[in-house]
This record gives structure tokens, sequence and C-alpha cells, in this order.
């Protein structure tokens, strides 16, 4: 992993290349500099800040650099535009082609920024378009043209083909025209470019974006057709752009800067919003802080599942990134798997500053692996625990059936039978009646047994019609109010008899009081509550009804609640999740 280079040394190198950029616009001005220094005064430093804007870009190390490489070309084309004041040989026809390739270039850096190339097919339109304006058509213009009609002696090089006085004002009103237009389409590029930035992108390249927008206005409000006959003219307006440049490039700076800043903190800042706890929420919200990716996710590697595990403890068989983001692994020093980390996308583009990141957070990580791991082993008890309960459930279902289907239909015939033996004398006729009324009495103990099982008007008509019945059956006063509908028959047996816990409590210790059940359902949970207005004083004990209730409610991921303060009632509350 690349370690983050010192914030002054990088600074330095790019002080140094702003200053070489500087030197270079001096000597090629030399001529014009002694006769206006107020204008160099201003310019060539201008020259040199944004000579220094592409050297910072240059060192970033991340994709960033080949924006700070176009800047530095075109700050370099830029300089060699002073060389129209020499002029002679052909120093004035490089200078006339260097400025279009150096505005070009420049403009290039900032619509690739800070990705490192041009994403957009309207990106790269523009800047064929550029090529075609500011350079093919500063070629046409000096291919219609003479050079003293450009204010430039007669005996300087120039490819004149075919001179035509009328071809070449019409040609220079073109492409000035051209120019403002071409100028207000990188307006419209850098606003929509604006829009489309990620949040990780958004905080260096918005002042770049701004600063290019008011250069390339005031640029574009300084373009006259005069500048192409008259070369003093030209050359203030040199003066004017590498002056409005100067925004720019303090725009890149300011971003650059402030990159940099976060590229060295970032890391600091995961170690100090983990030093007081590390657990697997802290860990994910310092990691998305620091990267500014509030939509980070985290998957921890469990080394006995051979597989991942998100933040809950659930499996993560087949990790994979959603659209717009990517993957990036987190290891020990010992190359141990520790997490996988789901990341915006552009931060792809700083592998550097992730990586310190990740390196900061590997202790922190290791200690909320451990937490995912416990809790994943945790969601696996319970889940064996709902589906023994899920068996359970099934097997009372069977069983009160095999009850009602077998026995209690064979004792309902011998009843029956034993019915049409009434024409016996006596002392048979005692006997049968006697016989016949242990059948009946054992027909209700089975039924009875049946319906702790698993009672039949659940299955048929649900959890309100269920309570109803044991509310009758136990002679309380309830009020009952059932407003959710079917739900998987392991949780509408676990919440019945939960409820019917409550019940009984009630009939054994205050059969007087009145008694409120509530069934509802919210966000995909089922909350059951009973509630009366009796003594109250009502309490958890191991291996007692509540205790065994609460069991079975944890099984199924559910949670119990009892409140029952001496003189204020009892009210027992139960919820279970329903997926």
């Amino acid at each position: 992993m690349r370690a983050v280079l010192p914030v002054p040394g990088h600074t330095g190198r790019a002080a140094l290349v702003g200053v070489g950029v500087g030197l270079l616009t001096l000597l090629c001005g030399v001529p014009y500099w002694c006769e206006h220094l107020t204008s160099a005064a201003v310019a060539v430093p201008a020259a040199g800040v944004f000579g220094a804007a592409g050297g910072l870009l240059l060192g970033t190390g991340d994709s960033r650099q080949r924006s700070g490489q176009m800047l530095l070309v075109g700050a370099v084309f830029v300089a060699f535009a002073w060389t129209a004041i020499w002029d002679s040989g052909i120093w004035p026809t490089f200078a006339f082609y260097s400025e279009g390739i150096g505005l070009t270039v420049s403009g290039a850096a900032v619509l690739a920024y800070p990705a490192g190339r041009l994403v957009d097919r309207a990106d790269r339109y523009w800047v064929y378009a550029a090529i075609g304006v500011l350079i093919v058509g500063e070629l046409f213009v000096e291919l219609v043209s003479l050079p003293e009609w450009n204010d430039l002696s007669p005996d300087v090089f120039w490819p004149s083909l075919a001179p035509n006085r009328s071809l070449f004002d019409a040609a220079i009103s073109t492409v000035t025209g051209l120019q403002v237009v071409l100028a207000g389409w990188y307006l419209v590029l850098l606003v929509r470019r604006g829009r489309r930035l990620s949040t990780t992108e958004r905080p260096a390249a918005i002042p770049v974006l701004i600063g290019t927008g008011i250069a390339a206005a005031a640029i574009a409000s300084t373009a006259r057709t005069r500048t192409f006959t008259d070369l003093e003219s030209l050359l203030s307006l040199y003066v004017v752009q590498n002056t409005i440049s100067a925004v720019l490039a303090l725009a890149v700076l300011s971003g650059a800067l402030r990159e940099r800043w976060r590229e060295v903190d970032a890391p600091h800042r995961v170690i100090r919003m983990t030093s007081s706890t590390s657990s697997v929420a802290t860990v994910r919200d310092a990691l998305a802080a620091a990267l500014r990716d509030p939509r980070l996710r985290l998957l921890f590697w469990v080394p006995a599942e051979h597989s991942y595990v998100d933040r809950r403890g659930h499996l993560v068989l087949h990790p994979s990134a959603t659209t717009g983001r990517w993957l990036t692994e987190a290891r020990m020093d010992d190359r141990q798997p520790l997490a996988l980390v789901e990341l915006d996308d552009a931060l792809r583009l700083r592998r550097g500053m992730v990586d310190a990141v990740l390196r900061a957070g590997s202790q922190a990580l290791l200690t909320a692996q451990l937490q995912a791991m416990a809790t994943t082993q945790l969601e696996q008890v319970l889940a064996a625990q709902a589906r023994v309960e899920e068996r359970e459930t099934a097997e009372r279902q069977r069983l009160e059936k095999d009850l009602r289907d077998g026995a209690q239909r064979q004792l309902a015939a011998l009843a029956e039978q034993l019915c049409g033996l009434d024409a016996l004398g006596e002392p048979a006729r005692t006997v049968v009646a006697t016989c016949h009324d242990e059948v009946l009495g054992t027909i209700e103990d089975l039924e009875a047994l049946a319906r702790g099982l698993h009672p039949t008007v659940l299955r048929t008509d649900g959890l309100g019609a269920a309570l109803d019945e044991v509310a009758v059956r136990l002679g309380l006063a309830v009020q009952l109010a059932v407003y959710a509908g079917r739900k998987p028959p392991a949780v509408e047996a676990t919440a019945y008899f939960a409820l019917c816990e409550g019940l009984t409590n009630v009939a054994k210790y205050a059969p007087e009081a009145r008694v409120r059940i509530e069934v509802t359902e919210a966000d995909g949970w089922l909350h059951g509550v009973v509630a009366d207005d009796g003594p109250g004083g009502a309490r958890v004990v191991a291996g007692g009804g509540l205790a065994g209730i609460d069991d079975r409610i944890r099984a199924l991921h559910g949670r119990t609640l009892v409140e029952s303060e001496a003189g204020t009632g009892t009210r027992l509350r139960v919820s279970l999740p329903c997926g």
C-alpha cells in the first residue's frame, strides 16, 4: 500500500513547479515585460500559480495526477504564447498555436478532474470542437492572410497559402464567434458535471468547477476580432487571460489542499472515533465519516463459516456491489481477511487514501469482526431454536388431529353403541349408563387435551376466535380487540400460548379483575397485550409459566415485557416478527 506523502514536501514540489512556469512566462515575454512592468507583476505570478496547481495535482499519485499533467502542459504552452512578442522567425506562429493548445489542454484537464479521464461523450466532443476552433481555426486564418494583416513583420514565418482580405475578415469574425460559443458550451458542461458529482467527489471538484466557470466566462467576454489584427491588443488579452486563469488555479489549489488535508486526517479520524469503543456501528460510522461515504457497508469475514456476514450476523454467500459501488477488502498485517467494505465507486480513484484509512482502522475492524462472529453464532442458535419451535408446533397440530380423528372418534362411536343398550334390564342397564358416562367424560378429557396441544379454532379461525374461547372457558370479563390478519402457524401458536398464560394468571390471582386483550401488527411485527386492573406484583420466576413463555418468544427472535407494579395491575406484552 502506498504511504501518504507528507504535506510540506508535496506542496514544496508544487511551489517549485509554479516558480518554473512563472520564470518560463517571464523569459518568453521579456521584451513585453520590460515595457509593461505592472502587467508583468500580475501576469507572471498568475502563470506561476497556474503551474503550481498542476504541480500539486501531479503529486497526488492517484487519478488526479492526469489532470495535473494536463494542467502543467497547458500552463507551459500558455507561457510559450508570449513568444509572439519577438515578432521574428517562427515565434509568432508557434505562439498562436501554443495559445490554442494551452487553452484546449487546460479545459480538458478540468473536464477530466478528478477521474483523470473524459468520461462523458459530450466532454470529448467539446475537446474536438476546441481543437477545431482554437487550433484548426487559427491555421485557416493564417492560410488566408499575410503576416502584416496580423500586425506582424512581413519577414516572419507564416503559412500564407491564399491571402484574401475579405475571407480573412470573415474568418476572424467566425473564429471569434465560435470561441464565445465554445465558452458557453463549456459552462454548460461544468454545470452538468457539478450536478453529477458524487458525495465523495463534491468537496474537491466544486471549487474547481466554479473557478473554471468564472474564468471561462471572463475570457469569453474579452474575445475581440481586433486581437487578430493588433499584436498589442493580443498581448493585452494574454495579460487578462493569465490573470483570470489565476482564479481557476486558486480553486484547484484550494480543492487539492483540502483533499490533501483530508487524506492526512482521514486515518487519524478513524483512530479518534474508535479509540473509546469499537462496536460494529461505531467502526462503520468512523469509516463512513473518514471516507465521506454515508452509504458505506461492512461485511465481516467469519473463518468458521468461510463466508462473510453483515452487521446483523446474517450470512452473505456471494457478496456483490450495487450499481455505482465497489467492494474492497480489508486485511490484517498477516494478510488474513477482516472485512469487505462497499464504497462509492468514485473512491476507486483514491486507493491510497482508502488503504490508509483501512490500515488505521484495522484493530477496530478486528474487534468489530469478533462481535460480528459472536452475533452470527447467536443468530444460528436462535434460528435453531426457531426451527425446533416450528417443529413442535407442527407436532402438536399432528397430535391434536390424531386425537380427534382417532381415539376421540372411536370413543364417540362406542358411546353411540352404549346408547343402543338401553333396552337391557337391570342391573345391566345401570352398568351401561355408568360406562356411557365414563366414555363421555373421557371424550371431554381428550377434547381438553387436544385443545391444549393446538386448538382447532386457532387453526381455522385465527387468534381472535381462539382467545375469545379461552376467555369464556375461564369465566373472565375480557375486552378483546384483534387488529391483525393471519400469520404463520408458529407465530400464531406462540402468541396464543403466551397470551393464554397471561389470562391463566389473571384467572388464578385476580379472577374479579377486568381484562383487556389487544393484538396488533406494525412494521412486520405482531404485538399482543394482556392487561388487567388486578393487584399486580407479578414476577418472572425461573421455571415458571412466564419464564417459559419468554423462552418460546425469544426462540422466534421476539420480545417479552411484564409490567406489574403492586396496586397497578399487570400488563404482559409480547412481540414477534412475522417474517
